[in-house]
């Protein structure tokens, strides 16, 4: 997924479920989601950082400079959101290294007559992983779902402010 949208959903959730929580924490922790990724060019991409050993760790790093729970779960919710978004094929590998596997979610929609929802889970070995990579090509980063999720982000932002938008509406009649 897009390192925008990485950032973009989850500071969008928080800023709107929890906004008393203290802005330090929401926004000196964004980069979370793109340390994730970094592991295109240390190890194996999805592999190496995309788990939830390495996600505890950067709470864990978080909460020891801050010494806070909130700061340990600002940073657990980032790295969490991060492995979550990049569920679908081919999955982070949620238990690496002790599963050395991806995990993910195929989800599929169809109408024949009438609505069909249907999930499979699937996962990938190193090399099968290894083998996907390379018949897909390069990474598209900026696309579609940063205009759906800039979308969502700016009704999320409406919903929060909706009390203001409408003093400043009735205002110009």
């Amino acid at each position: 997924m897009e390192p925008f949208v990485h950032a973009l959903i989850p500071l969008a959730f928080l800023l709107a479920l929890f906004p008393n929580l203290d802005k330090k924490y929401i926004f000196t922790l964004v980069p979370i989601v793109w340390i994730i990724d970094l592991d295109s060019y240390i190890g194996i991409h999805r592999f190496t950082f995309h788990n939830l050993f390495f996600v505890l760790a950067l709470a864990c790093i978080a909460y020891v400079i801050w010494r806070n729970r909130y700061a340990f779960w600002v940073a657990f919710y980032y790295g969490f959101s991060h492995l979550f978004l990049d569920f679908a094929m081919p999955g982070p590998a949620w238990f690496y290294p002790i599963i050395q596997k991806t995990i993910y979610l195929q989800a599929t929609i169809q109408r024949k007559g009438e609505w069909l929802l249907s999930f499979s889970l699937g996962s990938l070995n190193k090399e099968q992983y290894t083998a996907f990579v390379q018949t897909v090509g390069p990474t598209q980063y900026i696309g579609e779902h940063s205009i759906l999720f800039l979308a969502l982000f700016t009704i999320l932002l409406m919903i929060k402010w909706r009390k203001e938008i409408r003093t400043i509406f009735k205002k110009k009649k």
